[in-house]
């Protein structure tokens, strides 16, 4: 029989603001994002990660101790194979060993990464929430377009044993399956070509003491990336805009012309429509005229409304009626004319 479960009878329940403040939010972002720009890369750290990569990933070990890697420049190698500074008390060559020269002159970036943009300037990377003590704002982060450059390295595996130069060649030819492998320098990754395997083996001297040499030409395809152009920016949290309207209508009126004849018994009203003046037009008359005809140029249709009443031919106005006349243009950009004529009547 299964014993019955305590009961907490008190429970502590604590008020959290869930905001937490503006502030709160703001730090919160900041410990989880303590970097916000990429590193800065230089010739130097491309050295140093591809002997990195050299050293743990093309490193073994032979009787417990690690193959050491020496990193030299060209004129140091001429040096380094004169003087063999890797010797023991007996100042016998210690070999198995390996080493990395890199060529003086570093050559175009052919990084697939590295878009070519013509002009170099800053680019919007990242926007970061900031806090001012009185209000959250932001601040954009600029980055430049990378430059790419490749570094070629001749990397020579120095051995007295063939089964030794075998262990490194089966380590190459692993990583390089692919085609390339990637290494880590600072938070970028950079990929590695083997352009070549050669050989520079001492055997003709049948004397002396022969040892091996293998070569592996790679290509280190990266790029620099210098702090120095970098930039932070505020943003624009509010922008106020004002503009004024002027209210004054600028479209040209229509004309409304009307005339009698020389009796006083008939009356002729022209009314024009120009080129962007409204369709519409309202006018009243002093006299009432019955309207009883129309000529129409450029018009398609059109309706006439007395006093807001729609009327159609002939009809009669008195004295004060308003009139509202509407029309559809045929050609909307041309001038349009409606004459309507009628008598006065006493």
């Amino acid at each position: 029989m299964a014993l019955p479960k305590k009961r907490k009878k008190d429970i502590d329940i604590k008020v959290v603001n869930p905001e937490g403040g503006p502030k709160r939010w703001v730090d919160q972002f900041l410990d989880q994002n303590k970097q916000y720009l990429p590193r800065s890369v230089d010739f130097a750290d491309l050295d140093g990660g591809f002997v990195e990569f050299v050293d743990n990933d093309l490193g073994f070990e032979i009787k417990g101790e690690k193959v050491p890697t020496h990193f030299l420049t060209l004129q140091r190698w001429n040096e380094f194979a004169k003087i063999w500074p890797n010797t023991d008390k007996y100042k016998n060559i210690k070999i198995p060993f390996v080493s990395i020269v890199r060529r003086p002159n570093p050559e175009t970036g052919t990084n697939p990464a590295d878009f070519k943009i013509p002009v170099r300037k800053n680019f919007p990377y990242m926007q970061i929430p900031v806090w001012d003590g009185n209000r959250k704002g932001a601040d954009i982060y600029g980055i430049p377009n990378p430059v790419g450059v490749d570094m070629v390295y001749t990397v020579r595996f120095f051995s007295f044993r063939m089964r030794e130069l075998n262990i490194l060649h089966q380590k190459v030819l692993q990583t390089f399956a692919s085609a390339q492998a990637y290494v880590n320098i600072k938070g970028h990754y950079f990929p590695i070509l083997l352009e070549s395997i050669g050989d520079e083996s001492q055997i003709d001297d049948l004397e002396g003491k022969r040892f091996y040499v293998q070569t592996y030409e790679m290509k280190l395809q990266g790029y620099l990336v210098d702090q120095e152009e970098f930039e932070v920016k505020p943003a624009v949290n509010r922008a106020f805009v004002t503009f004024e309207v002027e209210s004054k209508d600028l479209r040209p009126k229509a004309n409304f012309i009307s005339g009698e004849s020389s009796d006083g018994k008939s009356i002729k009203s022209v009314i024009q429509f120009l080129k962007g003046s409204p369709t519409t037009i309202k006018f009243s008359v002093d006299d009432t005229i019955k309207f009883n005809s129309a000529e129409l140029v450029n018009i398609t249709n059109y309706t006439i409304h007395v006093n807001g009443d729609l009327v159609t031919l002939p009809f009669t106005v008195s004295c004060g009626d308003l009139i509202t006349v509407d029309i559809v243009k045929t050609d909307s950009n041309e001038l349009a004319e409606m004459i309507l004529g009628g008598d006065i009547e006493d």
